[in-house]
């Protein structure tokens, strides 16, 4: 099986990087340094769980339409990326390709279903926290989990043969009946953790004991559970409760959006906190706490026009 990963940051070098030292067939798509690095010195990754894992230079290409068609594409790219790779990602589908959205938010499959297909499209729910520090060098702190659905139309086998392939990297791989709810259950986490994070730049470990940013979590929380359940989705306080929990014995994590807000990087808010709010709306769910953090995450994106970007005087009363 020909397997490319389209996007080579923390995730994809991750679950590339342990699908190549495993001998499969792995084909990168990467940019810049990070493309220099993976094909001269390869990937190093440094994991809570695995120790030091080196992987010898890879196969890694600018461009989809070097590579022709794969067996198996992974979707690694941020989710806001994904209307714009959509075209690269064209020359690597053929009659039987299977693509799998390795990717933030309960939207992402729906993007690129829109352009491949729904029955080929195999979203994903993944517990990874791999980071990119620097180029081609991956810090993972967390299980490294990913968990595949059956889109609607789609055969078993299609599945199967994909968790069979991602199940070489050694990690645990599943297949859920219902990965609506997989994806809202992260969403909770990431929804709240994230863009608090990315805020106020403190970790879970500390925003879970100040009471007031706790407060302010929890909230987020119980409203990505409502916005859920109004779809249909079976959330429930209960899930609110294991996200604290798991949280709390974690210890230090650096959360993704707080990362990219660290290195200027755009920030995955309408994925990660934008939906509650969208959702919510259509279906009648006040989500006031979430709006907030929205509201706060758009100011911090948006420029500041030249003309007002200059060295202000204090101001004496």
């Amino acid at each position: 099986m020909t397997i490319v990963v389209f996007g080579a940051g923390g995730v994809g070098a991750f679950f590339g990087g342990l699908l190549a030292r495993a001998g499969q067939d792995v084909r990168f798509i990467a940019r810049g340094a990070q493309l220099e690095a993976l094909r001269t010195t390869g990937i190093q990754i440094a994991s809570t769980s695995l120790g030091l894992v080196s992987v010898a230079p890879v196969q890694v290409s600018a461009r989809a339409a070097e590579v022709g068609v794969a067996d198996l594409v992974l979707i690694c790219v941020k989710a806001h990326q994904t209307p714009a790779i959509l075209d690269d990602v064209a020359q690597l589908v053929g009659e039987h390709t299977t693509l799998v959205t390795l990717q933030n938010g309960v939207e992402s499959d729906d993007v690129v279903a829109a352009r491949f297909g729904r029955t080929r499209v195999i979203p994903a729910v993944v517990y990874v926290g791999a980071t990119l520090d620097r180029p081609g060098h991956v810090s993972h702190v967390a299980a490294g989990t990913i968990t595949l659905g059956i889109p609607t139309g789609a055969t078993r086998a299609r599945v199967d043969a994909a968790r069979e392939a991602l199940a070489a990297t050694g990690l645990p791989v599943g297949v859920s009946d219902d990965i609506d709810r997989e994806r809202w259950r992260k969403l909770l986490w990431n929804a709240s953790f994230n863009t608090v994070s990315a805020v106020t730049g403190r970790d879970p470990a500390r925003l879970l004991a100040v009471p007031e940013s706790r407060a302010l979590l929890i909230a987020v929380m119980k409203e990505v559970v409502a916005v859920a359940v109004a779809q249909g989705i079976q959330l429930q306080d209960a899930d609110v409760d294991a996200q604290i929990s798991w949280t709390e014995r974690a210890g230090t994590i650096r959360t993704s959006t707080a990362v990219d807000r660290e290195r200027g990087r755009e920030m995955e808010t309408d994925a990660l906190i934008g939906v509650v709010v969208r959702r919510g709306r259509l279906h009648g769910v006040p989500t006031p706490s979430c709006e907030a953090m929205l509201g706060v995450l758009r100011a911090m994106e948006t420029p500041l026009p030249d003309h007002e970007i200059q060295t202000s005087r204090p101001m004496r009363q």
